[in-house]
């Protein structure tokens, strides 16, 4: 059945493409020797910024997307020997494989007062009307000002040619590298945030939670913002990001997450980290946290052999202590009524 299939749809394609047909197969200059067809066309890889707009003096990540457009051109039909048409079906599926761009990679570049901090990004494929995700870490002068253009590197391979032989195909890739050119804007100052206060309810060996309360000591609202918590043992984030949304001149926003102390965790100061991006900028606080163990909790948290061991040292000394509180026996008692 499939082989039926795929030869009506030979049949039906080759009176649409038959008016094209050139004898020798040529098409723009390139012999196909052998082919039965050749499909025009091929990957067209475009990019852009999804934030543009970054502010001087600040750090964070620039977000771009890349998208194929990729159209087949025109198809270019070659001689079809008697018998050899589901075979030539088959290569003109496999031909349309030309759009599709594989083993990208993407490098990103400035000369200008904009610092480029991650390298190239990889990726396995990409197919005509996809697009992809492309990251990188930024970090831009103080002072800066202005447009700034970027560039970007972009190499790939695609397939150029297809032939089958006994119904395996053999395709031809070539490898093709451009340049996009790109354009941030800098504009407006860092947003001034500052950390106002913490309130946590951690405990080792259980999960809690920590709230911080930031303060916008700027002239400007703050807009968009949203706060990331780093930590290190003996601290696990439990919540990846928390929403302040925007923050007004002298406003506040509380940023909450869950954490996980653990049980070895040492009554002693300790630091965490605290990542705010905000539209056009980004803030990195210091939060300081103090850990007291309360009176008693290294008993009533500690590993089970040693509460039990504790639990039977305190049955020990009561059973001793109500043996020395005890009343002497009374020996002989009938005998000593006589």
């Amino acid at each position: 059945m499939r082989r039926y299939q795929t030869l009506l749809l030979f049949l039906f394609v080759l009176p649409l493409i038959a008016p094209s047909a050139g004898g020798s197969g040529e098409a723009r200059g390139v012999q196909f020797a052998g082919d039965h067809y050749k499909v025009e066309g091929g990957p067209r890889i475009s990019a852009s910024a999804i934030n543009p707009v970054v502010a001087p003096g600040t750090s964070g990540t620039l977000r771009l997307v890349m998208a194929n457009d990729g159209v087949v051109e025109r198809l270019v039909p070659g001689l079809v020997p008697q018998g050899y048409e589901e075979e030539a079906a088959m290569e003109m599926l496999a031909e349309f494989g030309c759009l599709v761009a594989s083993d990208l990679k993407a490098h990103l570049l400035s000369g200008g007062p904009v610092r480029i901090l991650s390298g190239p990004v990889h990726l396995d494929r990409l197919d005509a009307g996809d697009t992809a995700s492309l990251n990188y870490e930024i970090s831009i002068e103080d002072g800066a000002s202005g447009p700034v253009p970027l560039v970007l590197e972009i190499e790939y391979e695609h397939q150029v040619d297809v032939s089958f032989s006994g119904g395996t195909a053999s395709p031809l890739y070539l490898p093709t590298a451009l340049r996009i050119d790109l354009v941030l804007s800098v504009e407006g100052s860092p947003p001034s945030l500052e950390l106002a206060g913490t309130r946590s309810d951690l405990y080792p060996g259980e999960e809690g939670s920590i709230s911080l309360i930031i303060r916008n000591a700027g002239d400007e609202t703050a807009q968009n913002c949203t706060a990331r918590l780093v930590a290190a043992s003996p601290f696990t984030p439990l919540t990846a990001r928390s929403r302040l949304g925007d923050i007004p001149p002298g406003g506040v926003g509380v940023a909450r997450f869950d954490l996980f102390m653990e049980g070895s965790a040492r009554p002693q100061d300790y630091s965490l980290g605290c990542e705010i991006e905000c539209s056009g900028g980004a803030a990195s606080l210091s939060v300081p946290l103090t850990v007291a163990i309360p009176e008693g909790w290294p008993l009533i948290g500690a590993p089970l052999p040693a509460a039990l061991f504790g639990g039977s040292a305190l049955a020990i000394f009561w059973l001793l202590w109500g043996r020395g509180r005890r009343p002497p026996r009374l020996k002989n008692l009938v005998g000593n009524r006589r």
